[in-house]
């Protein structure tokens, strides 16, 4: 049995990765491409936003099963904002050291529901995993962290003196496993976000490959590429993913060249979403499009007298009512289709979506598409399947979500929106939000008075939002990754490259086997 290597690189867009392969600026990923395959679209969740994300790679599962509601939901068990964002004034609002507590432990520990790959793997008990860098690392061993002197001198912060994770752990500069008795040199402090960056995971997985500990599976995470998208355009940050590359080039060299590395590894390198591009003038304030209603502050609970919450997930947003609101809801959702840089308005008639006691039916309305209701179906009421071979029916214009019913085949097909109905269905649960919207191409909900991102964005469920490319190389002789493969396969895909039973098989349907949450 080979090891698998899974290199994340957040916010990979085809778009990008594709050109840059053809005129040779990517030499490392070419070769593995030319000795392996290249996935154009894998399809992320909704929202296609990082924490939920990169929690749907690391678990299989999409956010009704594992929790994450994005990067900023409201908790609605705990009566409380979880926010994992960038924006100061909403960070000050939830309070620093909340904050920072609930990124270092609270994520993984408390909100978290289901199993990560590294608790999947270490079950097994004859495996071994690492992690670099990943913000979804829950596992079975205890490792003592370190915290930053800066940190360390930040009145009223206390971070936790351990953290449970896989086997071999690197996390910045707060958790790093000693090889052979030494910890590796990373680069880290402040400059480079606490060494969440790429030079630090390249100096850790490098480390692991030359003192050859690269154990069984090993997840390694460059978020660099997601910043510099954002700053300067994804198709401008392609110089991030050249040096992503060189890592790699660095890596196989270390193993005797690719012919040697691909005897022992099986490699998979995909993203969590993709960007698009966004206007000058980009932002769009949800707290103005709402005026006439009392909106809760960025970070801050509820208290007596508002009428509704907005969080925002970049290009895609959740909107709290209460109770007696929620009645009145053809009012906000009013208000909301009067904006013109909304794309979507979307809603479930159950509170608990796809994890509620009745079926429910999902709602998108569009000023300019029309409106349109649909549920999965029973093989006697659906109207047509999707590729997992979920049945659905529906009401209404399919051109909200820009699908079309292919009568020869009976498959429900996608374009704009790539795999709608399974991603809005599983996006649903008791966390979110009673609406969903989406702002259309070049715009992003802000919160109010901070700019937004300066070039590009992502978390609606457009496709430029959506499409990573997977590329796999020294997979066994006969295993086929599905046809059309999602980022919640790739933990199931690496399961089975280990010999370790998924709880859900690739390619197959979240709506009819959703995975069973842990207690």
């Amino acid at each position: 049995m080979k090891k698998i290597l899974l290199i994340v690189i957040d916010a990979l867009a085809t778009r990008v990765v594709q050109p840059a392969l053809e005129q040779g600026q990517l030499p490392h990923l070419e070769k593995l491409t030319q000795q392996g395959l290249f996935c154009p679209e894998c399809t992320s969740i909704f929202p296609s936003i990082t924490p939920a994300a990169t929690c749907s790679i690391a678990t299989g599962a999409y956010p009704f099963e594992h929790g994450i509601s994005g990067a900023y939901w409201y908790d609605r068990g705990k009566d409380e904002v979880a926010y994992f964002g960038s924006d100061l004034s909403a960070i000050m609002n939830e309070g620093m050291a909340q904050y920072l507590n609930d990124f270092q432990i609270k994520l993984n520990m408390e909100r978290l529901c289901v199993p990560t790959i590294f608790e999947q793997i270490e079950q097994h008990g004859a495996l071994s995993d690492a992690v670099i860098n990943y913000m979804w690392y829950r596992g079975t061993v205890t490792h003592e962290t370190t915290t930053p002197l800066l940190l360390n001198l930040t009145p009223g912060l206390e971070l936790a003196s351990s953290m449970q994770g896989p086997h071999t752990m690197f996390l910045g500069d707060f958790v790093s496993t000693s090889l052979y008795g030494t910890v590796p040199a990373a680069r880290g402090g402040l400059p480079r976000r606490f060494g969440f960056h790429d030079e630090a995971t390249s100096d850790y997985l490098l480390a692991l490959s030359e003192q050859n500990c690269l154990p069984d599976f090993t997840l390694a995470y460059f978020p660099n590429n997601d910043f510099e998208s954002h700053e300067k355009g994804p198709v401008n940050a392609v110089g991030t993913l050249q040096a992503v590359d060189e890592t790699l080039g660095a890596l196989i060299d270390s193993q005797g060249g690719i012919t040697a590395f691909l005897e022992e590894f099986a490699i998979l390198i995909t993203g969590d979403h993709s960007q698009s591009d966004l206007d000058s003038s980009s932002g769009v304030d949800l707290d103005d499009v709402l005026q006439e209603f009392s909106v809760v502050e960025a970070g801050k609970a509820w208290s007596n007298s508002e009428e509704l919450m907005v969080c925002p997930n970049m290009r895609s947003a959740q909107i709290y009512l209460r109770p007696g609101i929620w009645e009145r809801r053809r009012d906000v959702i009013n208000n909301l289709l009067k904006c013109p840089d909304i794309d979507q308005v979307i809603w479930c008639d159950d509170d608990h979506g796809l994890n509620g006691s009745q079926q429910p039916a999902f709602h998108v309305v569009t000023s300019d598409r029309g409106q349109l209701v649909f549920k999965p179906a029973d093989e006697t009421a659906a109207k047509a399947v999707d590729c997992y071979g979920t049945s659905w029916q529906w009401e209404g214009e399919l051109q909200t979500v820009d699908a079309h019913h292919n009568t020869s085949t009976g498959i429900l097909e996608y374009e704009t929106y790539p795999n709608a109905f399974e991603r809005i269905a599983t996006c649903f649960s008791e966390q979110t939000g009673n609406i969903w919207v989406t702002a259309r191409l070049g715009k992003e909900f802000c919160l109010p008075n901070l700019k937004c991102n300066p070039a590009g964005s992502h978390g609606s469920l457009h496709v430029l939002d959506s499409t990573a490319p997977l590329i796999a190389a020294g997979l066994p002789a006969g295993y086929d990754l599905p046809e059309s493969v999602r980022i919640t396969d790739i933990t199931p895909v690496c399961l089975q490259l280990l010999g370790v039973e998924p709880p859900r098989q690739p390619g197959a349907s979240a709506i009819k086997n959703p995975l069973p949450q842990r207690d």
